[in-house]
């Protein structure tokens, strides 16, 4: 008998009783979709009926530029390249490799904040 796919990602609606949990069986992929960084996946919580994209909370939520390109630029600011070089060699303006650099900066924050408050990570314990 075949078994559902466990997909590793938790249900993102505070008002689920699965809010936040992974590995529960709980969500479903209804729909694949195309972007420029390839095929990605619609999901949805068997107990909430919520639904959500597989780059939800992630920096490239709603972002029209490949992912490889964002990260390339993301590494380059890494090694100090500057900004005009950077804008230059990926066929960029600066103001969008700032805004991609202020969406990481923003998501190290989020996931930052939790570790120093001593709050423990979701997921399954062992």
């Amino acid at each position: 008998m075949r078994t559902a796919k466990d997909w590793g990602q938790p249900c993102p609606d505070p008002r689920c009783s699965h809010y936040n949990r992974m590995h529960r069986g709980n969500i479903r992929s209804i729909a694949p979709y195309q972007t420029k960084s390839g095929k990605r996946r619609l999901f949805a919580c068997r107990e909430c009926q919520g639904r959500f994209s597989e780059t939800r909370d992630t920096v490239f939520f709603d972002l029209r530029t490949p992912e490889q390109k964002v990260m390339l630029a993301l590494k380059m600011l890494l090694v100090r390249v500057d900004l005009s070089s950077i804008a230059f060699v990926l066929d960029v303006t600066e103001e969008s490799v700032l805004q991609w650099l202020q969406r990481a900066a923003h998501k190290a924050e989020q996931i930052k904040a939790p570790a120093a408050g001593g709050a423990r990570p979701c997921g399954p314990t062992r």
